[in-house]
């Protein structure tokens, strides 16, 4: 069954070059998934949270079950990882291996969409999801982060368009290259670019405007950085994971961290507690509702 809804998704990928509205009726728009492009290309809107490899605090990261889990705690963007097997089939996983995170060993990517669906992921007893069945899960529920663990883009774009849902997903890879191929694909794809220090913006963005979100940090996200993206105009993401995502249980560390975060221009902000940053953010004046 799940290959003959793989071969649907990529025969309407290719007539959607030709007729677009093919692949439209599989995910139409919710009002929540209108809030949030809405709430996406407002460069000045509130600060959108994007919990990282799904909301793994309860359910196996990258799972259909994380996605669930992060929609409850509010958050706007699920961060996924994606990989594709070696026999073209896209799949959701971090790591190169399957090791950590499943009852099985070897590399991800040298394995076959079988052996993939006879693993079962650790602390739940699902396999690792496909990426098809992952939008169909997020589909008109939050908008999906694709971040990029191959350059074998195809195959991605195929099941992102055979649904029809290049409008709830962003690409990500610091890979610049990779973006502008896969937009060569898919025109229309949301992309977001990573800055490097020794890489001008501008060659970072070459080709792919409208850039959606800028990903920065402490160290790219200068003064001058800041007002560059403000002028495209983008959003700006950055991630809380690490001192500040331990830091929010407590106000009194919390708020500088995530004052000084905000400062630097962050709009889109990656964390492993979606629901404990969303009421920091109140917490600590900083709203989550309110334009910047």
């Amino acid at each position: 069954m799940f290959r003959n809804l793989l071969k649907s998704a990529v025969l309407l990928a290719l007539f959607s070059v030709a007729s677009p509205s093919l692949a439209a009726p599989f995910c139409g728009e919710t009002p929540q998934i209108a809030a949030l492009q809405e709430a996406w290309h407002d460069p000045t809107g509130r600060v959108m949270i994007a919990s990282h490899r799904g909301g793994h605090l309860r359910s196996p990261e990258n799972s259909l079950a994380a996605v669930d889990e992060a929609v409850a705690a509010g958050a706007d963007f699920v961060e996924i990882d994606v990989r594709v097997s070696r026999d073209g089939v896209p799949f959701i996983m971090h790591d190169g291996t399957v090791d950590r995170t499943t009852d099985g060993s070897g590399k991800g990517e040298d394995m076959t969409f079988a052996q993939l669906r006879a693993l079962r992921l650790k602390g739940g007893d699902t396999p690792p999801p496909t990426l098809l069945e992952m939008l169909m899960h997020t589909c008109g529920r939050v908008l999906v982060d694709l971040d990029m663990k191959t350059d074998r883009f195809a195959p991605v774009l195929a099941v992102v368009d055979g649904l029809g849902m290049a409008d709830q997903v962003m690409m990500f890879d610091s890979d610049s290259d990779v973006l502008r191929n896969a937009r060569a694909l898919s025109p229309a794809l949301p992309v977001m670019t990573r800055l490097q220090k020794d890489v001008p913006m501008a060659e970072k963005n070459r080709a792919l405007a409208p850039v959606a979100i800028v990903h920065g940090d402490e160290e790219t996200l200068t003064p001058a950085m800041k007002a560059a993206i403000a002028d495209m105009p983008a959003r700006i993401w950055a991630n809380s994971l690490g001192d500040l995502d331990k830091d929010l249980g407590s106000g009194a560390t919390a708020c500088p961290r995530l004052k000084s975060l905000l400062g630097q221009g962050a709009s889109v902000i990656q964390t492993d507690q979606p629901r404990l940053l969303r009421a920091r953010l109140s917490a600590c004046g900083e709203g989550g509702d309110e334009k910047r």
